[in-house]
């Protein structure tokens, strides 16, 4: 029986058919070549099972799984990671394009930075109108994880991407990717893992970054990932309280406030934009605020029928943090 290879190339892929081969003949063509690419279709109504097929024929490095019904992005990557036989998993996405030297940079990072949980990089996106716009940080090779954790934690925004690759011993240890988070699952699971590891970085950018779809949900301002980040911070500030303990309790301490700033951007953006079917989901979610600043508004503008069909009240439970 012949052994694993030491990485494990994870896709997940959903309805991009037309990107799809781009991003397989760049995986194909890495410079290191000892991986399995595992592609993960999470019932895709396009020809991307056709697609994949015909690719998996041809290159037995590949497997192809289709899941019997749509789980999201963040179960897709569950079942795929858990599919894998490698040391190394790294997760990608379908329609980016990866440089040939992505996996064999990533894989030397991690051979090289043992006390690393898991590597990232510099990002390239390449916008329709060819502007060209990079994505990266100052960091040094290793970044200790109470750093990488204290970022992500000060900002609403994450420096690290949905693309990385990870220790399965990482995995393992903190967890899978939880749902309850949707396409933003993975801001949680970088926290999580820096919070038990540092972390590596390769300052140059190994990939082509999609620019984001109009189409799909996070094309603009979209109240659930609101939900989505806003609960991230308040569980992670939770779990964070020991290794981080001045800067977790600041951040309890200014929360309320934080959040007023956030949210109230979210809305300003939809009128600037005009974008009056998310102004009026928005008005509609605030009727449940926990805070009269979002509720009062809310009560007066907002109706009831506005607020969006995967809305629950108990999402403001999620993001009120508990003596804050």
């Amino acid at each position: 029986m012949s052994a694993a290879p030491p990485v494990s190339v994870c896709m997940v892929t959903y309805n991009r058919a037309r990107q799809l081969p781009k991003t397989i003949d760049s995986l194909l063509a890495q410079s290191f070549a000892d991986f399995e690419l595992v592609i993960s279709d999470d019932c895709s109504t396009d020809e991307t099972e056709e697609i994949c097929r015909e690719y998996a024929r041809c290159d037995s490095r590949i497997r192809y799984r289709r899941n019997e019904r749509n789980v999201g992005m963040p179960g897709n990557l569950n079942v795929s990671l858990q599919a894998a036989n490698g040391d190394y998993l790294a997760n990608l996405h379908d329609g980016d394009v990866y440089r040939s030297d992505l996996v064999a940079k990533w894989k030397a990072a991690l051979d090289s930075l043992p006390s690393a949980g898991f590597v990232f990089n510099t990002y390239r996106v390449i916008h329709d109108d060819g502007r060209i716009e990079l994505y990266g940080e100052s960091y040094p090779p290793l970044i200790p994880g109470r750093q990488l954790v204290e970022r992500l934690l000060s900002q609403w925004g994450s420096c690290v991407f949905g693309t990385v690759m990870a220790r399965r011993s990482a995995y393992e240890q903190v967890g899978w990717f939880d749902p309850q988070f949707g396409n933003f699952s993975d801001v949680d699971m970088w926290l999580r893992i820096a919070a038990r590891y540092d972390v590596a970085y390769v300052n140059e950018p190994l990939m082509d970054l999609m620019p984001r779809d109009p189409t799909r949900f996070y094309g603009f301002v979209h109240w659930q990932v609101a939900f989505w980040i806003l609960s991230i911070h308040t569980l992670n500030l939770q779990r964070c309280s020991e290794l981080l303990p001045e800067l977790t309790n600041e951040l309890r301490r200014r929360y309320r406030w934080r959040r007023f700033k956030y949210l109230m951007l979210q809305m300003l953006l939809c009128l600037k934009h005009r974008r009056w079917d998310r102004v009026r989901e928005g008005l509609a979610v605030w009727r449940d605020s926990d805070d009269w600043l979002f509720r009062w508004p809310g009560r007066c503008l907002g109706k009831p029928e506005d607020a969006p069909a995967w809305y629950d009240r108990h999402y403001w439970e999620r993001v009120r943090l508990v003596n804050a």
